[in-house]
């Protein structure tokens, strides 16, 4: 059986820029030549490239609402960002809980690790297949120019050190190398500071497939099983990287891997680099996907943690079974709930896709739906 997985490397500034997927054979080295999974479908999952957002007007009318249309605020230009910095003190184990460790010799980082084949390039960096050589654990080495790679100030043995902020959240929400399988985001196995580049070293588990894949294949499914299992598991991480401080931003399809190794497909979450501390949103642009952005958004060019990341959910949900979602085509009236769905489907898609944040619901009464039971 073929293993896919794939990590995204998408451009925050809307730049041209491919999402790497690999394939990966019984012993974890990567085949010679990649292979697409396809459908014969009238309207596919696609794979959608990240960009940086800018508020737009849009016409708005909530899925509950029995009122006429209101039209969304346009906001001129985006306030000016202001960002919270903030120094982690890792020896006494807060708030990441582990220990941040920086390498900067590259001989070190070749003899630990094996690089194979590049899997895909964006505008913020190169992933490759690799291997650990100690054991041959499979692992994905994320290159990123350090002109490109967002950092925070952070104490380590006494020292400050700037820290790349997706080593900083991936710590939180997944721990480091002794944390490995143990989350449902993969685990940084390590990092180094290489001068005009920063690596990424990380959990690449095998066999797996990413849930674009997944979805290809078992798109008539609709409301099996293993869709209300997946989906559970989505908002329990979602709602765990939430207590963490941690706001993903870009949860869609081609940022969730199925584990395969067992029977019931497990959830992992990949790229952290549209991610932020929930303390750091910033105003006026929108990091991540164009299709899933909130409507709050595009009505006053602000937006929170808990909600969007539901809306996010919402719509990944509606492709999961339905098909594939646009924010504003909703808004619009030409994406609705499909009334073939049982009644507790389609009452969480509501739930979920609540134009108003304040009546949407929260990943904790998600996660008591009946939909679930």
């Amino acid at each position: 059986m073929d293993e896919k997985t794939l990590y995204s490397l998408d451009s925050e500034n809307g730049s041209k820029s491919s999402e790497p997927n690999y394939c990966t054979g019984d012993d974890g080295r990567v085949p010679s030549k990649k292979r697409k999974a396809s459908i014969n479908c009238s309207e596919p999952p696609r794979k959608r490239q990240r960009c940086a957002i800018e508020p737009s007007e849009v016409t708005v009318e909530d899925v509950r609402a029995k009122g006429t249309k209101r039209k969304a605020i346009t906001q001129s230009g985006p306030p000016p960002k202001r960002r919270r910095t903030e120094t982690y003190n890792t020896n006494a184990g807060e708030p990441t809980n582990v220990s941040i460790s920086v390498r900067t010799s590259k001989e070190q980082f070749e003899a630990k690790y094996l690089q194979l084949r590049k899997l895909g390039e964006g505008g913020y960096g190169t992933v490759y297949a690799g291997e650990r050589k100690s054991d041959n654990l499979p692992v994905a080495i994320k290159r990123i120019p350090k002109a490109d790679e967002k950092t925070r100030p952070v104490v380590i043995n006494g020292e400050t050190h700037m820290v790349p902020l997706e080593v900083i959240l991936m710590q939180r929400v997944a721990g480091g190398a002794g944390s490995l399988g143990k989350h449902a985001a993969v685990s940084l196995l390590d990092w180094y500071d290489l001068g005009p580049e920063v690596l990424l070293v990380m959990e690449r588990p095998v066999p797996c497939e990413d849930l674009l894949t997944y979805l290809k294949k078992n798109l008539f499914l609709r409301e099996d099983p293993a869709k209300k299992n997946i989906m559970k598991q989505l908002v329990e991480a979602a709602n765990k990287m939430h207590s963490l401080g941690v706001f993903h931003r870009d949860i869609k399809a081609e940022n969730v891997l199925l584990d395969l190794s067992s029977d019931v497909p497990r959830v992992r979450i990949i790229d952290f680099g549209s991610a932020c501390l929930d303390t750091e949103i910033p105003k006026g642009s929108f990091t991540g996907t164009p299709a899933y952005v909130p409507p709050e958004f595009y009505r006053r060019g602000t937006y929170e943690a808990g909600p969007s990341t539901v809306w996010q959910l919402g719509a990944l949900l509606y492709e999961m079974v339905d098909s594939s979602f646009d924010t504003k085509k909703f808004l619009r009236k030409k994406i609705t709930v499909n009334t073939m769905l049982s009644k507790d489907c389609q009452d969480l898609l509501k739930v979920c896709l609540t134009v108003d944040p304040q009546e949407r619901g929260t990943l904790e009464q998600i996660l008591l739906h009946p939909w679930f039971s």
